[in-house]
Parts: structure tokens; sequence; C-alpha cells
């Protein structure tokens, strides 16, 4: 920046964009009139910055939440965008695996390619075809095609059920060709010379119906199933990831790990194994860290044990040789979390993708106020870590939809004392961000969600002080009315961002918390 001009130099038209961003940044920090001489140079820590989007555990995003989730990344330098996909796609072998209501459609898919394309964003598929295939394997037409078959189907099954879903027979023929097929599909509607076959947690490999066949050696036939699948793929030209959790429970199999895929190191948590990304490095392994945003089976997002876990996978990855950061966002338990709650987590992420070492807390906190949610109040985020220790412990939204009978031995449970701080925190910041004028925010959406956060996280205080109380205070009149007009709402902006369907589990679930709560109104005004 000179007196009479400003020049921006990069080595490639991506990194030139990715300078206009840097640029756009300083502008917004300054005072917009002026900024002063400088030079500034800025590269990132890590050739690969992306985030991993879930759209298939309840929650199917619209296109327009997708290209909106695309400039945000865009702006945040990020230049990946991963779709985790369990089966919400419309597949042309099998429309009836998923519907268009019920998941992305391959010109869905195309228009938001070209759209990231544009964006210097690449936009990769990561679809579940060895665990997690709950949905697909519930079908009658290939139960035959796990390991242990299911028995009832995935509309009969609980949230939790589906989370842990089925495991591939991978011993099966008919099984490889299910998976080639779905790739197929998938791979003819994504342009991404890159994919993730993810292939993690495959509960029940090795225990129904290859016991016998794999006694001793899951982890051979794990990968096995793991080249098998990268063929698929690679035959078509494309460098394939797969998540990290089988794999670093047999480090004197990593010399098996195919040399040309990249390992995704995850945890989420502040037992997460950050060490074990160097073994991996050392192993000749191409490794990407993967932290997490901590909202699934949350209300509102364990924002200050995501801000944890972020920053220590990023200083792993920084000092042992990982390649990349890509975040994380889940939707376990049908995806009540909002994406509104987990912007924070996203911004960091990207930040940190950036440079390592980048600040965190009050300073971040004030940054993002201004740049994502546009509020020149960054003591609303101040509330909201607050309001969010819940989420830092407690996996909020299980506990808010569990019946209290299955909650009774949870140890996260706070304490009836510890219930109304926690309730006065939500209150705080529903009031501070009920009171921002919405004229002057970019995205009012995005405080809304906010705000139905903290409403919702009110309700799961007054049932987790009830069940410390052990007895019926929190079914009362007010409770009930607060519930009603908080699933009204919550329904108005699940439709403003996704797709129709998911909405009715979760409506299920509140109308089963609403029918409990007038049950135990009615028993404690008895005589």
């Amino acid at each position: 920046m000179r007196p009479g001009g400003i020049e921006l130099d990069g080595a490639s038209p991506a990194g030139c964009y990715h300078g206009l961003q840097t640029l756009r940044q300083l502008i917004e920090s300054s005072d917009r009139h002026a900024l002063p001489c400088s030079e500034t140079l800025d590269w990132p820590d890590f050739d690969t910055r992306g985030l991993l989007f879930d759209v298939t555990r309840g929650r199917v995003p619209t296109l327009e939440t997708l290209k909106l989730l695309a400039d945000r990344l865009a702006s945040l330098k990020c230049n990946q965008l991963q779709l985790n996909i369990e089966h919400a796609f419309v597949f042309s072998f099998d429309p009836d695996i998923c519907g268009p209501d019920e998941g992305l459609t391959p010109d869905e898919v195309r228009e938001l390619d070209a759209y990231c394309q544009d964006r210097f964003i690449d936009l990769v598929p990561a679809l579940a075809t060895f665990g997690h295939m709950g949905r697909v394997l519930s079908m009658p037409r290939y139960r035959h095609l796990a390991e242990v078959e299911a028995t009832t189907t995935w509309d009969q099954m609980t949230w939790p059920q589906r989370m842990r879903g089925f495991t591939l027979d991978c011993a099966s023929a008919e099984a490889h060709g299910l998976v080639e097929r779905m790739w197929s599909d998938v791979l003819d509607a994504f342009s991404s010379p890159v994919v993730n076959i993810c292939g993690d947690e495959p509960h029940d490999l090795g225990q129904g119906k290859n016991r016998e066949r794999f006694a001793g050696r899951t982890g051979e036939a794990y990968l096995e199933q793991v080249r098998r699948t990268c063929d698929v793929c690679t035959r078509r030209g494309r460098h394939v990831q797969f998540w990290s959790d089988v794999v670093r429970n047999h480090p004197a199999l990593f010399h098996l790990v195919p040399r040309d895929a990249t390992v995704m190191h995850w945890g989420y948590d502040d037992d997460a194994e950050y060490d074990a990304t160097q073994a991996l490095v050392d192993a000749g392994l191409d490794v990407i860290v993967c932290p997490g945003t901590s909202g699934w089976k949350r209300i509102l997002n364990g924002m200050n044990l995501a801000e944890r876990n972020i920053a220590t996978f990023a200083e792993a990855g920084k000092r042992c040789g990982a390649t990349g950061l890509v975040n994380t966002d889940w939707g376990d338990h049908g995806h009540f979390n909002m994406l509104g709650a987990s912007w924070h987590g996203i911004a960091l992420g990207a930040a940190k993708a950036w440079r390592a070492d980048h600040p965190i807390g009050t300073e971040f906190d004030r940054a993002f106020a201004a740049r994502v949610l546009g509020v020149e109040d960054a003591a609303i985020v101040g509330l909201l870590r607050e309001a969010a220790r819940s989420g830092d412990v407690c996996e909020t939204w299980r506990q808010l939809w569990m019946q209290e009978d299955s909650l009774a031995d949870d140890p996260t449970i706070p304490s009836a004392e510890e219930a109304n701080e926690l309730h006065d925190g939500a209150v705080a910041a529903a009031d501070a961000l009920r009171a921002v004028p919405r004229e002057n925010v970019s995205n009012v959406t995005d405080l809304d969600e906010l705000e139905a956060a903290c409403t919702f996280l009110q309700l799961w205080t007054m049932k987790a002080k009830s069940l410390r109380c052990a007895d019926r205070s929190h079914a009362t009149p007010g409770h009930s009315d607060l519930l009603k007009s908080a699933m009204n709402e919550y329904r108005r902006l699940w439709v403003l961002r996704s797709k129709p369907a998911g909405l009715r589990d979760i409506e299920g679930a509140l109308r089963d918390l609403a029918l409990h709560n007038d049950a135990a109104r009615e028993d404690a005004e008895k005589p």
C-alpha cells in the first residue's frame, strides 16, 4: 500500500483472490477512510484449508444455504468444502435411497460445484461406503450386504441407532458392486480431483458374518476394503482421503495404507489423540488434521471446547508437518444444531488453517462479531460463550429430547444450582441478541438462530434442574408456553435454510417433550 494506490502480487489466481480477502479484512479493521502505507506478506500454514459440512443426518441444506456457506468460506480464505453424505444424494441407480427433498440432486451439486470453483473452493464429496451405512443397509433389498443385518426400518430406528449405522460386508462381491455404483453416481456429479471415502467407525467389522474370517485380522480386512474403494475412485482420476480412527490404532499396518491416499486425523474433545499426528506423518503418510465445531448433539455449540480443540489440532498439525486443516461440523441426532451457532467455530477453524498461531479469545471474538455476525458489540460473543458453557461438557440436545429415565445416571447433567446459573446466562444472551437492531445486520437469520438456541437452552436447564431435584418443577405453564413458541420459531428457521426432510423427526421429539411436560404438570397440580 503506497500513497498512490495498492499493489497486490500473488503466485497464482487463487493467491491473488486470497490476497483480496486479506485486503478486505484490513479495510474492515481500519477507519475505512485510509489505510497506512505498509507492506503485508501473507501466506497460509496449511495448503488445504476447509470445512466438512454434514448434509445427511437429518438437515439437508438448500442450495442457497450451501452457496452462503461457500461465500463465507471464501471470505475466510478456505479452499475446500466437503459435503458429508451417508445417503442424502439422489442416486440414479436407485432413487428409493433418497428423494430430492431428502438429499442433494446431481444438478444441485453441479451448480454448487461451479459456484465454488468461481471462489477457488474445491467441492469434495465425503461418501460413507463402509461404516455409517444405516439408511442404505436397512433397506430390505440391501440388508443382506451388511456385516450384521438390520431387523428394523430406518424410520423405526432411534437417532443413536441411526448414528451407529450398519457396516458393509466387505467380503461380499455384491457389496463391492453397491459401493462402485454409489461412487459412480457421486463422481459423475462432483468434479473435484479429491474425494473422501470416509471409512470411519465400521463398528460391526468382524462381528457378524465374517467373525471367523477376520478373527485377529480386522485391521488388515479394513485396509483391504479401503484399497478396494480407493481403486474405484483412482480409476476415475481422483485422490482419496479417509478417516484415521481405525488405522491409527494399528501402527504395525501403516505400511499397508495406500501411499497416494491422505489420512484425515480427527478428534473432537480434550482427549483427542493430537500426538498421534506425528506417528502418522513419520510413517510417510499425508495427513490432514480435523477438529470440530462441537455443535452435534448440542443446542448451542460448545464454543470453548471447540476453541481448544481447533487451536490444539492446528498447533499439532503445523508442528508435525500435516498438509491441511479441515474443520468439521456434524449433525448427530437429527441435526438439531443450527448453522448460525456454528459460525464461530467455522471462522476460527479457517483462521487457524491460515495461521496456526492466530489469536483466540477476546481478540478473535471482536473480529468475529464485526466481520461475520455484523454486530458492533463484541460483548454479545462473550455472553454466548457463557451460555455455551453447557455445551462444553453436556450433550444438551440429547438430554433435552431423551426420556428422563434414560438420563438418571448421566453424570454430565449439571446440579440445580449450576442449572440456574446456566439458565440466567442463556436468558442474558437471548436478551442481548434480541436487542440488536436487525436493520444493521447483513444476515439476520444468524442472530435469530443464535437467539433460538439460547431459548432452547433455557428449556434444557429447566429439565436439568428437574432431574437433579427429583421433582416436577420444570413442568410449569410457563415452560409449556416457552416450548411451544420455541417450536414455532425453530420451524420457521428450519425452512429458511433447509429442505423439509428431517424437520418431522425434530418436531416429533419436541412434541413428545411437550406431552411429557403437560402430563407432569397435571400430576403436579393434583391434590
